[in-house]
């Protein structure tokens, strides 16, 4: 029974779910709006000031996202995701003790970036794509369900504390967060199985990845829905606050991104076994483009609509990139190509708060670019529908050749 394959597997699912769910993508990113306005107030920032932290800090993700690919492949998953999750910690103590102005703030960051990469889905996913076959498209919707946990409880949790404490108090509870789990992922994944990677890497080519098309399309697809989504969710706190509301009333309506980011993936995952990727991908992004015009036009009364719409687009991008990597590229260089379509994603995550800043200080207000991360979405829409993939059948390419302990 195809079932059998979550039974088989639930330590694998559990760890990667707990890994991403304070892993830099998670427990970092979405954290970045609930201390965006505390650090200006304290250091007089611009708003685009605030949102250089995302700038630099995906920006140098997106450079060290590769060669994580690289060692993942090399050296296994669970290793790299291991001393990664141990760096996290380490830097948001960093962050709360050392930061005293812009300058060291983004140094810290820059460096938490470089250090963090093997924090990313891109072992756990991997882990995933080695374990299941028939249901990987539900397995791997419920692991990145672990990011939307973290888009639910820091604005519930975080929020309110960081406006009773402190800024740095909530560093320094970010940091603890992530050394408690480091220990339940370790045990979880003992035993754990990984792809035998380190000859079959040398026996395909990276030409093979670098010459096929399907790969610049999926790279200029993600880099405008990251434009797009993560742009807004850095500011999407800041925009509730900015309308009237206090924290903990923007903190409760920007769970919502949590909440429907999990369904999201859920739903997605469920798809992806069972229709084509394509229609899938284009589909869930033309509906959050019309989200985000919406969204634009209506103001603060379509809060929590926006919410939910931003959730299920970040939702569906990560696990689309895991899905279609697994589909359409040789397992023997998933490491690899999935790092290089997710530094795109980086760049897109990098660039896009910063943009969104940008048009605020330039406007006074986030509809500008709103209607612009509208018009990104439905172009990635579009060139969504010419992804080369037809249904859930397994890729010709989707073999493996031997396993390894990952532990």
């Amino acid at each position: 029974m195809k079932d059998s394959e979550f039974l088989q597997n639930w330590r694998v699912l559990l760890a990667a779910f707990i890994g991403i769910s304070v892993g830099v993508s998670s427990i970092y990113f979405y954290s970045i709006g609930i201390f965006m306005k505390p650090l200006a107030a304290e250091f007089g920032w611009t708003r685009a000031d605030s949102s250089l932290g995302a700038l630099i800090g995906t920006s140098f993700a997106a450079i060290m996202v590769i060669p994580t690919g690289w060692l993942v492949d090399r050296f296994g998953s669970a290793k790299v995701a291991l001393i990664s999750l141990a760096l996290v910690s380490l830097s948001f103590f960093s962050l709360g003790y050392f930061t005293t102005g812009l300058t060291s703030y983004l140094v810290i960051i820059a460096i938490m970036s470089m250090l963090t990469a093997g924090s990313t889905p891109l072992p756990f996913t991997r882990l995933v794509i080695v374990a299941f076959q028939k249901n990987r498209g539900k397995a791997l919707g419920v692991i990145l369900t672990g990011t939307g946990t973290g888009a639910i409880l820091l604005p519930e949790l975080l929020a309110p504390y960081v406006a009773s404490h402190g800024w740095r108090a909530g560093y320094f509870v970010l940091g603890v967060v992530v050394a408690a789990a480091i220990p339940v992922v370790w045990l979880l994944l003992i035993g754990a199985k990984d792809s035998e990677v380190t000859k079959e890497v040398k026996s395909t080519p990276i030409s093979t990845l670098l010459n096929n098309w399907c790969f610049y399309h999926l790279c200029l697809i993600f880099l405008l829905t990251a434009l797009a989504v993560l742009g807004t969710v850095a500011h999407f706190f800041s925009m509730l606050t900015d309308s009237g509301l206090t924290p903990p009333q923007a903190g409760a309506i920007a769970s919502l991104i949590g909440v429907s980011v999990i369904i999201g993936r859920l739903v997605v995952g469920f798809l992806l076994d069972r229709f084509s990727a394509a229609f899938i991908t284009a589909g869930l992004f033309v509906v959050a483009s019309a989200g985000f015009l919406v969204l634009g036009l209506g103001g603060p009364a379509y809060a929590k609509l926006g919410a939910i719409i931003t959730g299920l687009a970040i939702g569906a991008e990560v696990d689309l990139i895991a899905f279609l990597i697994g589909r359409l590229f040789a397992r023997q260089i998933y490491g690899l190509a999935y790092g290089l379509v997710y530094a795109v994603f980086l760049v897109g995550g990098a660039v896009g708060p910063y943009l969104a800043g940008r048009l605020y200080d330039l406007s006074g207000n986030y509809i500008s670019w709103l209607m612009t991360a509208s018009s990104l979405l439905l172009l990635a829409g579009i060139l969504s529908l010419f992804i080369p993939v037809t249904g859930p059948r397994e890729s010709s390419t989707d073999s493996i050749k031997g396993e390894k302990t990952a532990v």
